[in-house]
């Protein structure tokens, strides 16, 4: 009976949560419905997250640069008001599919109030103009958690490397020719995308978190690391 209760416990504030906390719906549809378009169904972040890597792109893209930037899959906005650190004179877009989360980066937007940050829902980068921004962060978004469990040998159940691919093609439509796409923690590589080929890496970071990796067949790549993290796009 004791052991039943923990069980019961969790039982319980899930039903809680589910009955008053929309962003745990929010976050729980994801996981449960798995709309086209999901990779990532959490939302952990945390402000600065990458220093490293953001501080690196601003030493190539320039501090005071009036660009424009795109995070993918922002989550709560800590990313995205990161990157304002960064770069002050930026123009700013979070999107996110989690419609939860953008009311959230909305609010956080209102008591900013800095005009060159916006904030939308969305799935894709498909709605966003060609050839239009200097960066692209998609950071710990082309993944599952899940994948990482004992024992999975293929990635499809879950997240199909055809949908990654996808992905980065539009990436590649929506940065100007010369424009950094920074990609971190995603179960697929850049290279093994047929958009891969309009790339190359300028930044290599090993991590300690073990990403594991899946080919194009959507099978797990036994023992392989990717620390390739900033990627330019080559010039037509």
């Amino acid at each position: 009976m004791n052991r039943k209760r923990p069980l019961l416990v969790r039982l319980v504030n899930a039903l809680r949560l589910v009955a008053t906390d929309h962003h745990f719906r929010n976050v729980l549809w994801l996981r449960l419905v798995r709309p086209k378009g999901i990779f990532q169904p959490s939302n952990s972040t945390r402000p600065n997250r990458y220093p490293k890597i953001f501080g690196f792109v601003q030493s190539q893209l320039g501090a005071d640069s009036e660009i424009r930037i795109l995070s993918f899959g922002c989550s709560t906005g800590e990313e995205v008001f990161s990157l304002r650190r960064y770069f002050p004179r930026a123009a700013i877009k979070g999107i996110d599919i989690n419609s939860a989360n953008i009311a959230i980066c909305r609010k956080r937007l209102r008591d900013a109030n800095d005009p060159r940050i916006s904030f939308a829902a969305a799935a894709s980068t498909a709605d966003e103009p060609e050839d239009f921004y200097d960066a692209i962060f998609c950071m710990a978004v082309l993944r599952h958690g899940q994948l990482a469990l004992p024992g999975t040998n293929r990635c499809d159940h879950l997240l199909r490397f055809e949908d990654f691919a996808a992905a980065v093609k539009d990436f590649s439509r929506c940065l100007k020719p010369g424009g950094l796409l920074v990609i971190r923690h995603s179960n697929f590589r850049l290279h093994d995308a047929p958009a891969g080929v309009e790339f190359e890496t300028l930044l290599r970071l090993q991590s300690a978190e073990k990403t594991p990796l899946f080919g194009p067949d959507n099978r797990r790549l036994e023992g392989e690391r990717y620390p390739d993290s900033v990627f330019r796009k080559l010039p037509a």
